[in-house]
């Protein structure tokens, strides 16, 4: 049973996965040992509650085994390498990162480095891809019997002001919500190629909203769309099939759990689907060497780094291009 260590005590750590852990723990003591959990963030002010937070990574190694503690990396994307760097110096191996995995490809050069050198068993939060919505959509296209997957659209919609203003990790929108709805595209569709993308609204700026289309190898296309100065909150997701339309709807918050779906002229169905928790739960035992490894293989992620820095290259030329 591993110990846990959550590194990065703001919204990522200490608003989700710690309360989740909890959950967990308590419903599943056969995978979590009775230990409290150790938290660490180098702000002042942030500590974990009913667990035990230490001063510095150095202390946390000395009150775990690092080998057999779970270390979840919350912080930043910008630090992201330094605090796996020193992670895996102190000897631990198994990592679950918060999304997106790192923000540039010479971040991903360093983390891949990093992955060789150490052995480092690193799982990406990804939990659309755990998500039950998400995984119909999948046995839908998989099963053929609405003809082949033509297209995929998703627009993530919610006012997000004050935390766009005064957040570290939130540079610009692409960082937001589009990586987990890129994850999902590249496992429903498969490997793809960026086709444009650029800012919802280029006066606002990158942290307003952001947009970007691929074609998958296969044919398929994608449109994906975030706007963060919507006044409304909505997690939709469409797939155009030779033979239907699925509509899905994924929760938009922490306080409800429920996703939505409607295949063609079906009735729509309501069910609950709490991703982030099926996802950690999948981890912890994937890590205990019971099952395999959550959905989403690392190559998915780093292919997400790479259309993400792609999709922001094009978004600023496109931006200069319109002011010149």
């Amino acid at each position: 049973m591993p110990h846990t260590l959550v590194v990065g005590l703001g919204r990522s750590g200490g608003d989700l996965h710690v309360p989740v852990l909890g959950r967990l723990r308590h419903a599943h003591p056969e995978l979590f040992p009775a230990h409290p959990i150790v938290g660490f963030d180098p702000r002042p002010g942030l500590t974990l509650g009913d667990g035990i937070t230490v001063d510095s990574l150095d202390h946390a190694a000395v009150l775990l085994p690092p080998a057999d503690t779970v270390a979840h990396v919350c912080t930043p994307p910008d630090v992201r390498v330094h605090v796996l760097d020193r992670l895996a110096r102190l000897g631990f191996r198994r990592v679950v990162v918060e999304k997106p995995l790192v923000e540039d490809l010479a971040s991903l050069a360093e983390v891949e480095h990093l992955r060789a050198w150490h052995g480092l068993d690193i799982v990406v939060v990804t939990h659309w891809l755990a998500a039950t919505l998400t995984r119909r959509l999948d046995a839908l296209v998989r099963s053929g019997d609405a003809g082949p997957l033509e297209l995929i659209t998703v627009h993530q919609e919610k006012p997000r002001f004050t935390r766009s203003a005064h957040s570290r990790s939130h540079t610009d929108a692409f960082v937001v919500e589009i990586p987990h709805a890129l994850a999902v595209a590249l496992t429903l569709a498969g490997p793809a190629e960026l086709t444009a993308a650029g800012w919802t609204d280029a006066a606002t700026g990158p942290l307003a909203g952001a947009w970007l289309t691929m074609r998958h190898a296969g044919g398929v296309r994608t449109t994906i769309r975030s706007d963060l100065t919507s006044p409304v909150r909505r997690r939709k997701i469409t797939l155009r099939l030779r033979d239907a339309v699925a509509v899905g709807h994924y929760p938009v918050s922490a306080d409800d759990h429920h996703a939505q779906l409607r295949v063609g002229a079906t009735r729509r169905e309501v069910f609950e689907d709490e991703a982030l928790g099926a996802f950690l739960l999948a981890a912890y035992r994937y890590f205990a060497g019971v099952e395999p490894a959550p959905p989403g293989s690392f190559a998915v992620h780093a292919d997400v780094v790479r259309l993400l820095a792609e999709a922001r290259r094009v978004a600023d030329h496109h931006e200069d291009a319109c002011a010149g």
